[in-house]
């Protein structure tokens, strides 16, 4: 899967994870542009979209989303690659990607960085044991 798929994926996985009868607001942004010659080629691509779910989850609230990719790909005679960064939240968790891909005559390099942060504001009885939210 290239960037840009999987930076699109990653994004609409946000909104489509409410399910569309529960989304009663949303706005989006999107930019791309696009160059080819006889160099190469290079794509350029911005998105974000933000909502609000009116639907109530398992705590009696609805959450709002918000997401943002941007994706840059080039290639050319000296070589092929791309950059991008994702990021995303839906009122339970938080995520942020951020990497890069290069190849060429010289060699190839490719780094990613990802983090996730959550939390789940319900009680859990997670040893099984009748008592909840207490584990011990």
């Amino acid at each position: 899967m290239n960037v840009r798929r999987f930076a699109i994926a990653s994004l609409l996985a946000i909104p489509l994870s409410f399910g569309a009868a529960g989304i009663a607001s949303a706005d989006s942004y999107g930019d791309s542009a696009a160059s080819a010659g006889p160099d190469g080629a290079a794509i350029s691509s911005t998105g974000s979209v933000a909502g609000h779910d009116y639907g109530y989850d398992d705590d009696g609230y609805g959450h709002g989303y918000a997401g943002y990719y941007d994706a840059n790909l080039s290639a050319g005679p000296e070589g092929a690659g791309g950059d991008y960064t994702v990021s995303g939240t839906n009122g339970h968790t938080s995520f942020y990607g951020e990497g890069c891909q290069w190849a060429g005559p010289e060699g190839a390099h490719s780094s990613d960085t990802w983090s996730v942060a959550g939390h789940h504001h319900h009680d859990h009885d997670w040893d099984d044991d009748g008592d909840e939210g207490d584990d011990d």
